[in-house]
């Protein structure tokens, strides 16, 4: 390999080090905000060669990279009623909604930082629904009878949304709420990220909007002819937005209280389970 590219490699690997697994697209932003490569085509292009081979001459390891456009469809199964019961003593969780005052889901436009998100989101019980860009109306549909359901037990709604700075980005906040709307409900939305002054305060690396899209010319005349993606925020920063803006929805007190009792009920289910396998 040429030498420009062993440093592409390296400076790749540092990033995927302070975090992994990741998609070559958040390496990519990453290391533009890094100014180690720039901002085109072409240099997502080479980058994409690059940790290819290093992947195959064992430089990186292949699961710090994920494509989760293509994940499998696997089937759970288990080895005995034993080993399923395992899994039962290990997935029990406690509904923290019953004491909380209001109902909180995350919105995310892009699926390829879905993982990133669940592992936060899995924390506090909150939903994560990923829309892919705009989503569908039958999404819409589901996610109304959600709300409309917590509002029928006094719990009002909160969408955190999360998507890209650019027109469709923008216009999808909008379309969430005139869509819920058309079902009867309507959620807090909140966009916590991606926003202009996030793009100013952490400097993010600015692309044009795309003059195909029908939404562009009322965005730069807004924003001005800029459009940045949500892959481009330092994750460090990414993650701390998604548990900040978490936590500030819920009632922190009745989530704590929540959660010990999950974990004493989780000591009664592993009693339970034992007591089962001695008889």
């Amino acid at each position: 390999m040429r030498d420009k590219t062993i440093k592409l490699i390296e400076a790749a690997a540092e990033v995927l080090r302070e975090h992994n697994p990741m998609t070559l697209r958040q390496v990519y932003y990453q290391l533009v905000a890094k100014h180690v490569i720039d901002n085109n085509r072409a240099e997502y292009q080479r980058l994409s060669g690059a940790l290819v081979k290093a992947r195959q001459d064992e430089l990186i390891p292949w699961d710090w990279i994920e494509d989760r456009g293509r994940l499998p469809r696997t089937v759970n199964m288990w080895c005995d009623l034993s080993d399923f019961m395992n899994t039962v003593r290990h997935a029990y969780r406690k509904d923290i909604w019953e004491s909380q005052p209001q109902y909180v889901e995350v919105w995310l436009e892009k699926d390829a930082l879905s993982g990133i998100f669940s592992d936060i989101t899995g924390e506090y019980g909150v939903t994560l629904a990923v829309g892919r860009g705009y989503n569908s109306w039958s999404a819409y549909h589901d996610a109304a009878e959600r709300f409309n359901g917590h509002k029928e037990q006094g719990r009002d709604g909160v969408i955190l949304y999360f998507g890209d700075f650019d027109p469709s980005g923008e216009d999808i906040f909008r379309a969430i709420g005139d869509s819920l709307d058309f079902f009867g409900t309507c959620p807090t939305i909140e966009k916590v990220a991606l926003t202009m002054q996030d793009v100013r305060d952490h400097n993010l690396p600015p692309d044009f909007t795309k003059t195909t899209d029908s939404r562009s010319k009322a965005h730069v005349a807004k924003h001005g002819d800029i459009a940045v993606e949500l892959d481009a925020l330092p994750l460090p920063v990414l993650q701390e937005k998604i548990r900040e803006a978490i936590e500030g929805s819920l009632d922190k007190s009745r989530f704590v209280a929540a959660r010990e009792i999950e974990r004493q009920e989780t000591l009664q289910l592993a009693d339970l389970i034992e007591g089962r396998r001695k008889k």
